[in-house]
């Protein structure tokens, strides 16, 4: 069976998830979520609807009772009840209408309600983001009952239910699912004819997805261009040139970076010493390893380790 080199990718980026706040919307609303770093926004309609506007000129696409939309690679939106309402800043709408007790943001608090969202995010370690990695589509809109995507659809019903009960544990159930649904998403990509460039489309190419697969399970192997093409079944030269067509970056590069990247979490996650995790992403030499990783990173993987580790403050 070959190296499930998705899964391992999202182990490695750290996917997490977290809620921010629940919004009580009435009347007359423009809110404007900011432009921020790598992350997934999810915003689940549990009554009512309103609009989402990826820019202020942009198309203005309807949101219903019951759908789950995502917005990715951190894009900033605009959550509306109709297009051409002055757009408030969400930080603002923070700032005047947040109750930290009851995590709720209300923007009209004395009246009900015309829409009411559950809205939270998921998002990847910023210096850990794959190169060419993310959704493809600047949005994705989920319905309950979309025949069409029945392995979404049952996710998301959990999602609202768990939303809509709120029993002790729910949203750490929620977080699961939410980066579950994720996966999901990005593994039902790789059936797409307009795939673009980055790691996903490597996935997509048959031979491709081999070589990457081959990294994955053996990062400590002595790879060259010429035994990972052979992994591919291609010729050195043709196969050196359809992976950075796929990735985005020459093979022996996404070699060395994921090799960066398995350092870092053996650094963080285990007591393995410096020698052998130097061992297992495939350097035996440890001044080697250690120039590699301060070059990544801007400090040693000792220095990495120690900053770790070193006790929180006291307050």
């Amino acid at each position: 069976m070959q190296q499930d080199v998705l899964s391992d990718v999202c182990a490695g980026l750290r996917l997490r998830s977290d809620l921010y706040f629940t919004a009580e919307l009435a009347g007359a609303f423009s809110v404007l979520v900011p432009t921020e770093g790598a992350r997934i926004r999810f915003h689940l309609v549990l009554a009512g609807g309103c609009k989402l506007m990826l820019s202020e000129d942009g198309p203005v696409i309807d949101l219903h009772e019951g759908d789950l939309v995502l917005v990715p690679n951190g894009r900033g939106h605009i959550l509306c009840d109709a297009p051409g309402r002055k757009v408030v800043a969400l930080s603002d709408a923070m700032a005047v209408g947040f109750d930290p007790v009851a995590g709720m943001l209300r923007n009209q608090p004395n009246e009900g309600c015309d829409v009411r969202l559950l809205c939270g995010f998921c998002a990847f370690d910023e210096d850990e983001r794959h190169p060419g990695f993310g959704l493809i589509d600047d949005h994705v809109i989920l319905h309950a009952d979309d025949s069409a995507a029945a392995a979404q659809s049952s996710i998301v019903a959990m999602i609202r239910a768990l939303a809509q009960n709120a029993e002790p544990g729910w949203q750490g159930a929620l977080a699961r699912l939410m980066e579950v649904l994720v996966i999901t998403l990005m593994a039902a990509q790789l059936q797409r004819s307009d795939m673009p460039q980055g790691f996903l489309a490597g996935l997509a190419d048959i031979k491709i997805a081999r070589a990457l697969s081959a990294i994955h399970a053996r990062p400590d192997h002595d790879w060259t261009s010429e035994r990972l093409a052979k992994q591919a079944g291609m010729s050195r030269t043709r196969f050196v040139v359809r992976f950075g067509e796929c990735v985005g970056i020459a093979p022996m590069q996404y070699l060395q970076n994921w090799r960066m990247r398995r350092a870092k979490a053996l650094l963080r996650d285990t007591n393995l010493s410096m020698d052998e995790i130097a061992s297992r992403c495939g350097y035996q030499s440890m001044p080697a390893f250690s120039r590699r990783f301060k070059t990544q990173y801007g400090e040693g993987p000792g220095a990495f380790r120690r900053e770790l580790r070193k006790p929180a403050p006291t307050q």
